[in-house]
């Protein structure tokens, strides 16, 4: 079947009512997993992202070291228990609706966010899309690892990547949409032939409005009772560090 056109969605605060780092990082810390200079991370980089000035490579740094303290399937196990109590519940029933009746018109759906492609991929799962943009970094010796793939989903990366995944199917973004919250997804927003604004921040929304891009506002609980399982990823999650061997 020929593609007419790719709708990218963005994760935070456009499909899910909050960042999904700061929902896992509150659960770590509930859990004990984590101490008060998380916190102070997370409602720093909360507080720079409002303004548009995240240090993005900070961010990924901090994060991905951290997640690298656990064996993966550890990891895992954390991130599955976050995703369903923080991050399921949370998910918006119209991101949901609205990917569903773009793939009833033959439109192909990706979730294109800065977030790790764990989360994003449960998420994928969950409402049904068809592939993700994702963060991704490799899994060595079964931990990850902070060697982030270049370019970062985020700004300006994740408009060269949108741009070659539509490339790559034959697609100029100009016959694609994106909907999206962020004045820092700007690049991508203004790439698309189809942008939309969903819930969005006061300065895209006056941008929107004066550009005529549909605004729109998504609230609703999806309702998900049954968590999603990732099921294209970049390592194997059973993966586990070799046994130190004895010395003799």
């Amino acid at each position: 079947m020929e593609i007419s056109s790719i709708a990218f969605f963005d994760l935070d605060h456009t499909l899910l009512d909050g960042a999904n780092g700061n929902l896992v990082v509150m659960y770590m810390v509930k859990k004990g997993l984590l101490g008060w200079e998380a916190i102070w991370k997370a409602l720093k980089f909360t507080f720079l992202y409002r303004l548009n000035k995240l240090p993005r490579e900070e961010v990924y740094r901090w994060t991905f070291q951290e997640c690298g303290k656990y064996p993966i399937d550890e990891l895992i196990r954390m991130l599955d228990e976050a995703y369903e109590s923080c991050i399921m519940p949370r998910l918006f029933r119209e991101g949901a609706e609205c990917i569903a009746a773009h793939r009833a018109r033959g439109h192909l759906t990706v979730i294109a966010t800065a977030a790790g492609e764990y989360i994003s991929e449960k998420v994928r799962v969950q409402l049904g899309a068809d592939d993700k943009i994702a963060a991704v970094a490799p899994v060595r010796d079964g931990y990850l690892t902070d060697e982030l793939e270049r370019p970062l989903p985020y700004g300006e990366g994740k408009e060269e990547l949108a741009r070659a995944y539509a490339a790559a199917r034959g697609l100029d973004l100009s016959a694609c949409y994106f909907y999206s919250d962020s004045l820092a997804d700007l690049p991508l927003l203004e790439a698309v032939g189809h942008p939309v604004a969903v819930n969005p921040q006061r300065r895209l929304r006056r941008l929107a409005v004066k550009r005529g891009w549909p605004v729109l506002r998504w609230n609703t609980p999806a309702g998900f009772t049954q968590p999603s399982r990732a099921v294209r990823l970049t390592f194997d999650p059973s993966e586990r560090p070799a046994p130190a061997e004895e010395s003799g």
